[in-house]
C-alpha cells in the first residue's frame, strides 16, 4: 500500500489506516490530546494514542469537515471569559466561550463520541 494515499500509518507498528473514517472506527485508537496553534488553527495537533503504546499526531485540519456550527472571530484566550482548556494538551473538554478556537474543541468532542468498531466482535 502506497502511503501517501494512507490516512495515518502508526510510526511504531506500522498499522494503517487507508481512510479517516476507518481510522476514526478503530477501537484501538483513542483521542487524548490537543496541541494548539494559535496562529493557524488547523495546524494544531489533535493526539491518538494506539493499542500499540503510541502517541500519534494528526492535525486538527484533518477533520474540519465534521464540523458544522458556529466559528467565532474573536479570540478570547488569556481573557476572564477564557477557561484555559487549549493551553492544556490533555485537557479535551468543550469550551463554553464564544472564541474562534471553540470549534476546535467542539471537533474533540464529536471524534470523542465517535462510535468504535470493536475488531473482535466478529471473530477477527
Amino acid at each position: 500500500m502506497n502511503e501517501e494515499t494512507e490516512f495515518k500509518t502508526c510510526p511504531v507498528c506500522k498499522k494503517a489506516w487507508k481512510t479517516r473514517k476507518e481510522f476514526l472506527d478503530d477501537s484501538d485508537v483513542k483521542i487524548v490530546g490537543y496541541q494548539v496553534h494559535f496562529k493557524e488553527l488547523s495546524g494544531g495537533l489533535f493526539l491518538f494514542n494506539h493499542s500499540c503504546k503510541t502517541t500519534m499526531s494528526v492535525k486538527a485540519g484533518a477533520f474540519i469537515d465534521l464540523y458544522g456550527g458556529p466559528v467565532f472571530a474573536d479570540r478570547l484566550t488569556g481573557t476572564d471569559e477564557c477557561p484555559g482548556h487549549c493551553l492544556v494538551e490533555h485537557e479535551l473538554r468543550p469550551c463554553p466561550a464564544k472564541c474562534d478556537c471553540a470549534f476546535v474543541r467542539e471537533m474533540i468532542q464529536i471524534i470523542k463520541a465517535w462510535p468504535k468498531v470493536d475488531r473482535y466482535a466478529n471473530g477477527v
